[in-house]
């Protein structure tokens, strides 16, 4: 497994299938026991049954109760992270902010969180036309600001870590196309780094999500959105989740409403910046956010075939997809070419589509 195509700005564990394991199997159907006793003990009530929409790998799932209602459950491998969520969930709905709200916990690794009835925000994007998408993420923009507000309002500004913070980190983001492009053998130009340090180095840090995929966000009926899995916030620049959201693999791309989206939101995230200057940073570390995508796509697909791509969407897996590949390759081409700091490499994203093409057209062959 090529480890330096590691997603170096997250910590959030792989999002690959699963492989069967009887062992596993057998440990977690204990587990599930004991998690059940917990969380009747918390919550007062019998559990009924217990899901597990997102496969039996992940540690958070669906609690149905025997009273018809259902919660989410949630197990942290790191207490610590539990406890920032706890206080994150727990402040932030006091604000109203459009987050779940905290039901209960075990004081260690457990929350028990409201369930928000809707679908994930990638799976309301899915098969639909460049209306709805606009629409769905118009609301994901505004939502993610809310919750930013509210984070800056209790002090979280100042309160949590500062995520990317590093010199070493800085340069680990920005090498990732020449990582990449020296395993793939489609040697990527030198964008200009020293301009690029300064450019995207922490400013005044504010209070951030990082990981703001639209797997972490659902959509009620309504279509209000709301925002989960807090375990992995911080401060940096808020423009940071702005191109998280928008440069994600699982996000359709239309070019004209990504625009206006643009236009409508970024004066929302731009903190101390003008709009020109946020529209400039935004470009500038969204190009380099598409190449951590690229290179999980990449790390993936080197171990084998592509992946169902409804699978992915459904049971948020990292899109090792033929279309998540290509999306991903156009919008890394138009965001680097908008910024003179990254336009060497908007050809170099249009290389890989085409290396990728070839090689399935090769692939292809072989086949017949």
């Amino acid at each position: 497994m090529p480890v330096a195509l590691s997603d170096p700005t997250s910590t959030a564990p792989d999002r690959r299938p699963q492989r069967k394991n009887s062992d596993r199997k057998k440990r977690s159907d204990g587990d599930s026991q004991n998690i059940e006793k917990i969380c009747e003990r918390l919550l007062g009530e019998r559990v009924a049954s217990m899901q597990y929409p997102g496969g039996r790998s992940r540690r958070s799932f669906r609690l149905l109760l025997q009273n018809n209602n259902s919660v989410i459950v949630s197990i942290r491998p790191a207490r610590v992270r539990a406890k920032t969520e706890r206080r994150i969930l727990r402040e932030l709905s006091a604000k109203d902010a459009p987050v779940p709200s905290l039901l209960a916990n075990d004081g260690r690794n457990l929350l028990i969180q409201e369930e928000i009835a809707g679908e994930r925000l990638a799976q309301a994007m899915h098969h639909q036309d460049e209306a709805r998408v606009e629409e769905v993420l118009d609301g994901a923009l505004t939502s993610l600001s809310q919750a930013h507000r509210a984070g800056s309002e209790s002090g979280f500004d100042t309160r949590l870590n500062v995520l990317g913070g590093s010199f070493e980190w800085l340069v680990g983001f920005l090498d990732r196309p020449a990582v990449i492009g020296n395993i793939l053998e489609v040697p990527a130009p030198r964008p200009k780094l020293a301009q690029l340090e300064s450019l995207l180095a922490v400013r005044t840090p504010r209070f951030i999500k990082w990981d703001a995929r639209p797997g972490n966000a659902i959509v009620r009926a309504d279509g209000k959105v709301f925002w989960f899995d807090w375990e992995h916030c911080g401060t940096r620049n808020r423009l940071d989740d702005m191109a998280w959201l928008l440069a994600d693999e699982f996000v359709p791309d239309f070019p004209e409403a990504e625009e206006r989206l643009i236009e409508k939101h970024v004066a929302s995230f731009a903190d101390d910046l003008s709009v020109d200057e946020a529209k400039h940073y935004l470009s500038a570390y969204g190009a380099f956010h598409l190449s951590v995508r690229l290179g999980l796509i990449c790390k993936y697909k080197m171990q084998g075939d592509w992946w169902n791509h409804d699978y992915c969407v459904d049971r948020d897996k990292v899109g090792v997809t033929w279309e998540c590949m290509q999306r991903v390759c156009r919008r890394g081409e138009r965001w680097a070419r908008r910024n003179p700091y990254t336009e060497p490499l908007a050809d170099w994203f249009t290389a890989i589509g085409d290396h990728f093409a070839a090689e399935m057209l090769e692939e292809s062959v072989h086949i017949r």
